[in-house]
């Protein structure tokens, strides 16, 4: 099978929106199949690994150049409040709240929801359409997989898709319109203009595929078409091997790799609930962040007086935050505390499915994600610091006793990319059955669907 993937995101950028993808690319370069990537290069962080050929990857990207961006260096001159940044990017809006300057605040939402449609990437559709052109005259794939966000390499996928008359795949990591946390960076005529470009987009898409069972329900009644779920999954060989050398410190330490959204993340019942330990048991907590945000960490650690027990560093290479995974007692998964984050299901909870390490989940309690952990018997899902608090005692006891051991192997059954990625393929087989009457693709796509399977769930 021929497969071109479409995504702005991809390896070496060490961004979370390129783990999917890059790990999508790993899986079908090793079962065989001829594989390009449409992407950019524009991350200053370059330390994910690239784990397919660099010569299968066509990096595409020119920025805005004209008299639209006027404005946009007039701000960035000016970088006074606004829930959004100078460069476009978005901040919280607890944050735009706190620079203050509402007229200029409104002024730049409008702006920026006016020439970023659909989203901020927009730009990119300039240089890689042609580009797509191009590869695709020279060498015509099956099918198209586009990844989003950001949206953009959606609409890419979809016309190069339409040009060759090429059936192409939509692969949502996050919701569009249904994004639980849409609206509050968007100005609100843009709900409008964003529903009828997701209609437009997805109605002539040969599939749908998400990563939550929830979220492939509000596309099922958004679109009126059937979305298979696809986890994202573990790799189990991108993890180090664990020590075997017992930690002896007495320590409980907690860790959180990732980013904090002020106002949506929030760790203040953990920093409560250590608050609420004796003396005694609370100089045995640490917790640790590796990610952005520091002076939001810090402060609210401040205001339940346990400053002393929270560090929080940069962020750090991916394997690398596997490692710290892996060697910690205990793994903080933050979610936003509102049912509208119901159907987020993280990458992340993989990665600590698979170290197994008991999870604490701060969030909504009815989440995806939360009722994953409850089946799996993998860890506390609360929000009130008296149960948090109780849960951290009976770990530091289980430490100190040498309990605190790793969860059961079942934790992480039937959760790995592979395992998750051999649905995809089976949607791409589904995909070039129905597109392409018989005899009439690719030799390598016929080759690869006449042995074709469904997988089990």
């Amino acid at each position: 099978m021929k497969i071109l993937i479409v995504s702005f995101w991809f390896p070496p950028s060490n961004v979370v929106g390129a783990i999917r993808v890059g790990k999508l690319a790993r899986f079908l370069v090793r079962h065989g199949h001829e594989l390009r990537v449409l992407t950019t290069d524009i991350v200053e962080d370059r330390s994910l690994p690239l784990e397919i050929p660099k010569e299968c990857v066509y990096s595409e990207y020119r920025p805005r150049e004209d008299w639209l961006d006027l404005l946009a260096r007039y701000f960035r001159r000016h970088p006074v409040g606004t829930a959004v940044a100078a460069d476009g990017s978005r901040v919280s809006p607890r944050e735009g709240k706190r620079l203050g300057n509402p007229a200029l605040n409104w002024l730049k939402q409008q702006y920026y929801g006016l020439i970023h449609i659909p989203d901020m990437r927009s730009d990119w559709i300039r240089a890689v359409v042609p580009a797509g052109k191009r590869l695709i005259e020279e060498w015509k794939p099956d099918i198209i997989f586009g990844s989003a966000p950001p949206f953009t390499g959606l609409i890419v996928a979809g016309r190069l898709g339409r040009q060759f008359n090429i059936p192409w795949v939509a692969d949502f990591r996050d919701l569009w319109v249904d994004n639980p946390y849409y609206g509050f960076w968007e100005p609100g005529w843009r709900r409008l203009v964003d529903a009828k470009l997701e209609r437009l987009m997805v109605r002539n898409a040969a599939a749908l595929v998400t990563v939550s069972p929830i979220w492939a329900e509000q596309l099922r009644q958004r679109h009126g078409k059937a979305a298979e779920v696809v986890y994202n999954g573990y790799a189990e060989e991108d993890f180090p091997q664990p020590s075997s050398i017992e930690d002896q410190q007495e320590t409980l330490t907690i860790r959180y790799t990732g980013s904090i959204y002020p106002g949506f993340r929030d760790p203040s019942s953990l920093f409560a609930a250590i608050g609420l330990l004796g003396d005694s048991l609370r100089q045995r907590v640490r917790v640790e962040f590796f990610g952005d945000a520091v002076e939001e960490v810090l402060a609210l650690a401040a205001q339940h007086c346990v400053r002393d027990h929270v560090t929080v560093r940069p962020s750090v290479p991916y394997r690398c935050a596997l490692k710290l995974q892996i060697e910690a007692d205990i793994l903080l998964l933050l979610q936003w505390s509102d049912k509208r984050d119901e159907g987020n299901l993280p990458g992340k909870i993989f990665e600590y499915f698979y170290a197994r390490r008991p999870i604490l989940l701060i969030g909504y309690e009815h989440s995806v994600a939360a009722r994953l952990i409850r089946e799996r018997a993998a860890g506390l899902v609360s929000n009130t610091p008296e149960l948090i608090r109780d849960q951290l005692r009976a770990w530091i006891e289980d430490k100190q006793a040498g309990r605190l051991t790793a969860l059961d192997p079942s934790v992480r059954r039937g959760l790995s990319r592979d395992e998750q990625f051999q649905k995809l393929e089976y949607v791409f087989a589904d995909v070039l059955r129905r597109h392409y009457p018989t005899g009439k693709q690719s030799e390598a796509a016929a080759s690869d669907n006449s042995d074709r399977i469904e997988p089990t769930a």
